[in-house]
C-alpha cells in the first residue's frame, strides 16, 4: 500500500471513530446506554463492523464516549481561565460538569470518587475535575466566591446534583434551579 493509500485510510479511520462518538453520544443520551449498537453504527453511517473494530465491546464505546467529555470539559475549564468573569466561568464550567455527569446513570458516583486508571496515567475525570480545581482557586482568588469552601467541597455539591438528575422521577430543569441556587450560594457573604 503506497502511503498516500496509508494516510487516507488511517484518515477515514479517524472519521469514522468521530462519528461512531458522537451518534454513540447522541443515541446514549436519548436511550441510555443499552441503546442499540446498530442503530449507533446506522446513525454513524457506518456497518456495524466498523463500530466493532473501533469499539469491541459496549463498555469499550461507553467508556470513550465518557472519556470524550470529560476531556472536552477539561478544555472548556483551561478555556475559562482567561474569562473576564470568573464567576460566570466557574458557573459555565459547573453546567457543562452536571450535564456531562448527568449523561449516564451511575456516572455522577464516579464524579466524585474517580478509580485509578490501571496505567496509572491521569484520568479525563481527574483532568476535568483539576480544571474545575483551577476555576475555583480563581474565583476565591478574585473574591468571586466564598473562601470558606474548597474544591472538593464544590464538586462534591456538583456530582450530588447529578445524582439528582440520574433520578428518573427528575428533570433535567431541577439540575439547572439546583445548580442556580448553590453558585448563588458561593457568592461572598455580606459583613
Amino acid at each position: 500500500m503506497s502511503p498516500t493509500a496509508a494516510r487516507s485510510r488511517r484518515a477515514d479511520a479517524a472519521r469514522n471513530r468521530e462519528l461512531l462518538l458522537r451518534a454513540a453520544h447522541d443515541a446514549f443520551t436519548a436511550r441510555g446506554v443499552t441503546a442499540s449498537l446498530d442503530d449507533v453504527a446506522r446513525a454513524a453511517g457506518v456497518g456495524p463492523g466498523t463500530l466493532y473494530r473501533h469499539f469491541p465491546t459496549r463498555d469499550a464505546l461507553v467508556l470513550a464516549v465518557i472519556n470524550d467529555g470529560l476531556t472536552d470539559i477539561h478544555h472548556l475549564g483551561t478555556e475559562l481561565l482567561t474569562a473576564s468573569d470568573p464567576f460566570g466561568a466557574l458557573r459555565e464550567w459547573l453546567r457543562a460538569y452536571i450535564e456531562q455527569g448527568a449523561m449516564f446513570k451511575g456516572l455522577a458516583a464516579t464524579l466524585a470518587s474517580p478509580p485509578p486508571p490501571p496505567d496509572g496515567t491521569r484520568s479525563t475525570c481527574e483532568l476535568a475535575r483539576t480544571a474545575g480545581a483551577a476555576l475555583i482557586a480563581r474565583a476565591a482568588d478574585t473574591g468571586a466566591i466564598r473562601t470558606d469552601i474548597g474544591p472538593d467541597d464544590l464538586l462534591d455539591m456538583a456530582a450530588a446534583i447529578t445524582w439528582v438528575g440520574e433520578q428518573p422521577d427528575r428533570d433535567r430543569a431541577r439540575c439547572h434551579r439546583l445548580l442556580d441556587v448553590f453558585v448563588d450560594g458561593l457568592r461572598p457573604r455580606a459583613a
